[in-house]
C-alpha cells in the first residue's frame, strides 16, 4: 500500500447494474479543444462526458455538473470497443466507432450552439454501419497500406477471422493461421503491420500488403488463397492482458506488452527493448510519450488499488486509488480558476471500475494523516523474562505432542458448532441400481448436519464423505452466508455390490473465518447402522477363513451385541451364532460365534475381505459394551494373513496395469482415427473427385475399435474399484489385527497406520502402492532400522511407477515382522544412548594409589554392552569378536592391550562394530 493517494479532480457514476471492461472507454476531442470521455456498457448505453472543473476561492473544488454529460443514449446492441478516427469519406473531422457483437457503426457528433443557459446542444448521428457475419472480439483503426487523411476499420472475430473495411466500403477478410482463442490486436503505422498475441503466447506480426494479397474478398477465395505468414514472431511465455503501440515523434515505434507477471517493451522489427518483472498481479496500463524529450512512461495498476508510475524500468512514483479500475487513460481538461479564467490541465489521469465508477485524479503529495504511535521503552526485567520464557516452552511442548488438526478443530469449534446425525431408520432408495443381484431392495440411510454459527460465517462448504462401494446423494454442499441456524441432509447408500471396507462417515465443513479472513476447517465422524449394508442370514458351519479373538470378560450374548437384529425376530435372545451377508449377494456369509465355555469370539467366512467390516464392529460393540469395566482388553494372537494381503495386492496391481495398456491402445487407436478423419477431409475438399481407397471402411473398424477399447476399459474400471474395496478390507483387517497385539506399542502402530493406508486411492502417475512402498522404505531406514543404521545419512525416496511388487511385498514383510515382534524406538534409543555414555579414563598401568585396593577393576562401558549382549550365546561370542576385529585390521587381544595401544576411540568404534555384527546374527 502506498503512502501517497490520488487526488479526486471529479466523478461520476455510469449507470447502475451495468458492467464495463478496458475497451469500454476512450478519450478524444471530436473536433473541440478539449478531450470528451466516451463510454459504452455491455448493456447498450452509450455516453459522453465533457468534464469542466472549477476551482473556488476557498480551494474547493466544484465539479461533476450536470451539464458535463453531453450525450446518453441506449443502442440496441452491447458495446463491446469504442474508438474514433477519419472514418467518412470527404471529411477530415474525427468521427466516433462503436463495435457491437454483430456489426460496427459509425457516428458523428453534432453540436449546436445554444443562446439560453442550458448551453451547447449535442447528438449521435449514424454515418453507417457494417453488419458482421461473425461474432466480433475486437477493432482496431489505422492507415492501412499507407493512405493519407483516412482511418480504415479492421475487426477481429471470435473464430480469428480479420474483416478490413475501407470507410464505408466492405476490402476483404483473412483467417489468422494457427488460431484458437482471440487476443489483443494493434496497428503499427511504421511498418504497416498488425500484431496480436496468439494462444500459445506469442506475439506475431502481420503486413497488410501480405493480408490484401492472400486471396478474395470472400470466405471460400480467402480459404483457398495464399498461405498467411507472419513477419516476425517472439515468444513471451505467458498470457497478454493488453497491448499498446506508442509513437515518438513519427521517427519510431514501441510495442508495450502487459503480461501476468511481466511487463515487455518490444520494437517494430520484434527485438526485446526491455523487460520489467512485476512484484504484483497487474490490472490495466497505459504508456505514453512526455514532450519534448521522448521519455517512455508506464502507469500500471496493481489489483491492491495502487497506481504505479514507472520511466522505462525504473519506478517513479506510487499512489494509491479511490477505486478498483479496469481501464485507464490519460486526457486534457478545462478548468476554471477563481478568477474566471480557463486554464487547460494535462495529463489527467481517467479511471474507470467495472461497476461503472468514472473517477478524473491526479497524483497528490499529501500523505496519510495516519501515524504510528511511538514505541514504549521499558526496562527489561531478565528475572521475569525467564519466567516467562520457561513457561511458555512449556505450553509448546504440551501442544507440540497434539496434533495440529485437534488445534484448528479446537479454534473453530468457538465460531460454529457442527453435528452430525445419522438416522437409524432406513428409506427404501428411488435412485437407480437400488435392487441387487437377488432382487433385494438396497436401503438408504439419512444423514443430518446441523450448523450453528456463533457469528457470521462466508463461503461455508459442507462435504459428506464415505468409501466406495458406499455413495452419497450430494458430496459437497455450499452455503454463500452463514448467518443462522441451518440443517443438510444427505443420502448414503450402496453403489456397488462389493466388500465395504468401514461404516464412517466423514463430514467436512470449511469456511472462512470472521476475523482475519482466514480459511478453517472442521471434521467430524460418525457410524452408519450396519443395517445399512448387511442381512441377517443362516450362519454358516464351515469356512475358510477365522478369526478369534480372546477377551478377559465373560462372554456376551449376540442379541446384546446386535440389538438392531433383535427386534424383527431374526436374532433369539440366547443364540450364539449369527450370519450376516452384504446386499449384492457377492460376499460370503460371514458368521459370529460366541464360545459357551472360553472367552472367545470367532468370525468365519469363505472369503477375507468380508471379514473386515464385522470384525472391527464386534471389537467397537464389546468396547462400548465393557466401556464401565476398566482393564477390559481384546486380543488377537494369530498369524497375520500375509499370503491373501499379497494376493490382493498383485490383483490391484494386474488391473491397474491393465488399465494402463488400454488407456495407451485407446489412444493410439483415437489417434489414428483422426489421422483417418483428416485424410477423408482432404478428400472431400479437393476439387476434383478421387477414390476413397477404402477409407471409409478403415474409418468404420477405428471406430469399432474404439468402442470395443472403451467397453473393455469400463470392466476394467469396475474390477479395479472391487479390487481397491478388497485390498482396504484386508490392509484395514490386519491393522485392527497389529492394533489388537499386546506386543505393539502405541508410537509402533501409528506410525504403521501412517505408513500401510488401508483407504485404497489411484492417480495416473502414482497408484496406492507407489506411495505405500515409499513410507514404508522411510520406515525401514528411520524407526525400524537396525542397529547404528539410524544415524547414517538418509537417501531421498523417489516415487517412480513399479514395475514388480516382489520388493514391496518383502518391505511389508520386514515391517510388520520388526513391529510384530516388540523391537521398539525405546530400546533401540537406549541401547544408542548406552553406547554414547562418556568413559571414564583409565590409566594403562595401574597403580595403588588410583581406587584403592578393595575396587575391581574397571571393565570399558563397551566390553560391558558386549558382554551382556552376547551372553545369551557363548559359543559364539570367540567368532564375533574375532570377526569384528579382523574386519577392523587389528590383533585379537584383551580390552588393556587394546587401551593401551589404540586408547578410548578407537575401541569404541571396535564396540560398534561388534555390537552391530550380533544384532545382524540376531535377527537371521
Amino acid at each position: 500500500m502506498s503512502l501517497f493517494k490520488a487526488r479526486d479532480l471529479w466523478c461520476a457514476q455510469c449507470g447502475d447494474n451495468e458492467t464495463f471492461d478496458q475497451a469500454s472507454i476512450f478519450t478524444a476531442n471530436l473536433g473541440s479543444r478539449y478531450d470528451k470521455i466516451i463510454v459504452g456498457s455491455h448493456s447498450g448505453y452509450l455516453r459522453v462526458f465533457e468534464p469542466s472543473v472549477e476551482l473556488l476561492e476557498d480551494g474547493t473544488i466544484n465539479g461533476n455538473k450536470p451539464t458535463d454529460l453531453v450525450i446518453e443514449m441506449h443502442l440496441p446492441q452491447p458495446v463491446l470497443q469504442i474508438s474514433a478516427g477519419k472514418l467518412v469519406s470527404g471529411s477530415q473531422n474525427e468521427h466516433l466507432s462503436v463495435l457491437h457483437p454483430r456489426s460496427v457503426a459509425v457516428y458523428s457528433l453534432v453540436t449546436k450552439a445554444g443562446a439560453a443557459e442550458h448551453g451547447d446542444q449535442s447528438r449521435l448521428v449514424l454515418a453507417y454501419e457494417h453488419q458482421l457475419r461473425r461474432s466480433a472480439f475486437c477493432m482496431v483503426l489505422g492507415p492501412f497500406g499507407g493512405v493519407n487523411g483516412r482511418d480504415f476499420l479492421c475487426v477481429q472475430s471470435l473464430d480469428g477471422t480479420l474483416s478490413f473495411f475501407e470507410q464505408e466500403t466492405f476490402s476483404f477478410i483473412r483467417f489468422l493461421p494457427g488460431f484458437l482463442l482471440p487476443g489483443p490486436l494493434v496497428f503499427l503505422p511504421h511498418t504497416d503491420s498488425f500484431l496480436t498475441v496468439t494462444s500459445n503466447w506469442h506475439a506475431e506480426t502481420y503486413r497488410y500488403q501480405v493480408l490484401a494479397e492472400a486471396g478474395g474478398t470472400s470466405d471460400e477465395e480467402s480459404a483457398s488463397g495464399r498461405k498467411v505468414t507472419t513477419e516476425w514472431s517472439y515468444n513471451i511465455g505467458e498470457a497478454a492482458l493488453d497491448v499498446v503501440a506508442v509513437t515518438w515523434a513519427n521517427s519510431y515505434c514501441d510495442i508495450l506488452v502487459l503480461g501476468e507477471r511481466n511487463l515487455f517493451c518490444l520494437k517494430d522489427n520484434g527485438t526485446l527493448k526491455f523487460m520489467k518483472r512485476l512484484e504484483y498481479k497487474p490490472c490495466c496500463f497505459h504508456p505514453y510519450f512526455i514532450e519534448p524529450d521522448g521519455r517512455l512512461m508506464v502507469l500500471i495498476v496493481s489489483e491492491t488499488n495502487t497506481l504505479l508510475v514507472y520511466e522505462h524500468t525504473k519506478l517513479l512514483w506510487s499512489a494509491q486509488l479511490f477505486v478498483a479500475p479496469v481501464a485507464v487513460t490519460r486526457a486534457t481538461f478545462e478548468v476554471i480558476n477563481s478568477s474566471q479564467q480557463k486554464l487547460s490541465m494535462k495529463g489527467v489521469l481517467v479511471l474507470l471500475s467495472d461497476q461503472g465508477e468514472l473517477q478524473c485524479s491526479y497524483l497528490g503529495t499529501e500523505p496519510s494523516l495516519f501515524m504510528a504511535p511511538p514505541l514504549e521503552i521499558h526496562a527489561i526485567d531478565y528475572e521475569q523474562a525467564g519466567k516467562e520464557l520457561s513457561e511458555l516452552q512449556k505450553v509448546i511442548k504440551t501442544y507440540t505432542k497434539r496434533s495440529t488438526a485437534s488445534l484448528t478443530s479446537t479454534a473453530a469449534e468457538q465460531e460454529v458448532k457442527v453435528s452430525v446425525s445419522v438416522n437409524s431408520q432406513l428409506e427404501p432408495c428411488p435412485f437407480p441400481h437400488s435392487i441387487d443381484e437377488e432382487g433385494v431392495e438396497i436401503p438408504m440411510c439419512r444423514v443430518s448436519v446441523e450448523l450453528v454459527p456463533h457469528s457470521p460465517l462466508s463461503k461455508v462448504q459442507v462435504s459428506v464423505i464415505v468409501q466406495p462401494p458406499l455413495t452419497v446423494s450430494q458430496v459437497s454442499h455450499t452455503i454463500s452466508s452463514l448467518c443462522e441456524r441451518s440443517s443438510i441432509i444427505a443420502y448414503v447408500y450402496m453403489e456397488q455390490s462389493c466388500d465395504i471396507p468401514t461404516l464412517d462417515v466423514r463430514v467436512i465443513t470449511s469456511y472462512m473465518a470472521s476475523t482475519g479472513g482466514f480459511p478453517r476447517v472442521l471434521h467430524n465422524v460418525a457410524q452408519l447402522p450396519l443395517k445399512l449394508v448387511a442381512l441377517f442370514t443362516a450362519p454358516a458351519k464351515e469356512a475358510d477363513f477365522k478369526v478369534t479373538l480372546n477377551t478377559n470378560q465373560p462372554v456376551v450374548s449376540l442379541s446384546q451385541l446386535f440389538p438392531e437384529f433383535v427386534g424383527e425376530g431374526v436374532l433369539s435372545g440366547t443364540s450364539n451364532a449369527a450370519g450376516f451377508q452384504y446386499y449384492g449377494g457377492r460376499g460370503s456369509t460371514v458368521t459370529v460365534l460366541a464360545a459357551k465355555s472360553s472367552q472367545r469370539y470367532r468370525l468365519q467366512c469363505d472369503t477375507l475381505p468380508s471379514l473386515c467390516l464385522l470384525t472391527s464392529q464386534l471389537v467397537q460393540r464389546l468396547n462400548r459394551h465393557f466401556s464401565r469395566h476398566e482393564g477390559f482388553t481384546c486380543s488377537y494372537s494369530s498369524s497375520l494373513p500375509l499370503h491373501e494381503l499379497f494376493s490382493e495386492i498383485g490383483t490391484h496391481f494386474f488391473f491397474r496395469e491393465k488399465a494402463r495398456k488400454i488407456q495407451e491402445e485407446l489412444g493410439q487407436r483415437t489417434t489414428q482415427f483422426r489421422v483417418i478423419q483428416r485424410r477423408l477431409l482432404a478428400k472431400f475438399k479437393d476439387k476434383t473427385p478421387t477414390p476413397l481407397t477404402n477409407l471409409d471402411m478403415l474409418l468404420k473398424e477405428a471406430y469399432q475399435q474404439i468402442l470395443a477399447s472403451t467397453d473393455e476399459m469400463e470392466e476394467i474400471q469396475q474390477a479395479l474399484l472391487r479390487s481397491r474395496c478388497q485390498l482396504g478390507c484386508v490392509t484395514r483387517l490386519i491393522l485392527l489385527m497389529m492394533r489388537l497385539m499386546n506386543t505393539v506399542s502405541e508410537e509402533d502402530y501409528s506410525d504403521l497406520q501412517a505408513a500401510l493406508p488401508s483407504t485404497v486411492y489411484d492417480a495416473e502417475e502414482q497408484g496406492w502402492e507407489e506411495v505405500t512402498d515409499a513410507a514404508l522404505s522411510h520406515l525401514l531406514r528411520t524407526s525400524l532400522a537396525k542397529g547404528s543404521k539410524t544415524s547414517q545419512h538418509l537417501a531421498q525416496i523417489a516415487l517412480e511407477p513399479m514395475k514388480d511388487i516382489t520388493r514391496f511385498k518383502k518391505h511389508i514383510s520386514a515391517v510388520l515382522d520388526r513391529i510384530s515382534k516388540g523391537s521398539n524406538k525405546a530400546e533401540r534409543k537406549d541401547n544408542v544412548g548406552e553406547l554414547l555414555k562418556p568413559v571414564k579414563s583409565v590409566s594403562p598401568i595401574p597403580e595403588a594409589g588410583e581406587g584403592g585396593h578393595d575396587e575391581e577393576p574397571v571393565v570399558p562401558v563397551g566390553s560391558q554392552y558386549g558382554e551382556r549382549a552376547v551372553s545369551a550365546n557363548p559359543r559364539g561370542r570367540s567368532a564375533a569378536l574375532l570377526k569384528a576385529h579382523r574386519a577392523a585390521q587389528m590383533p585379537v587381544t584383551n580390552d588393556d592391550y587394546l587401551y593401551r595401544k589404540y586408547g578410548t576411540q578407537r575401541l569404541g568404534r571396535v564396540c560398534e562394530e561388534v555390537l552391530g555384527f550380533i544384532s545382524r546374527l540376531r535377527d537371521r
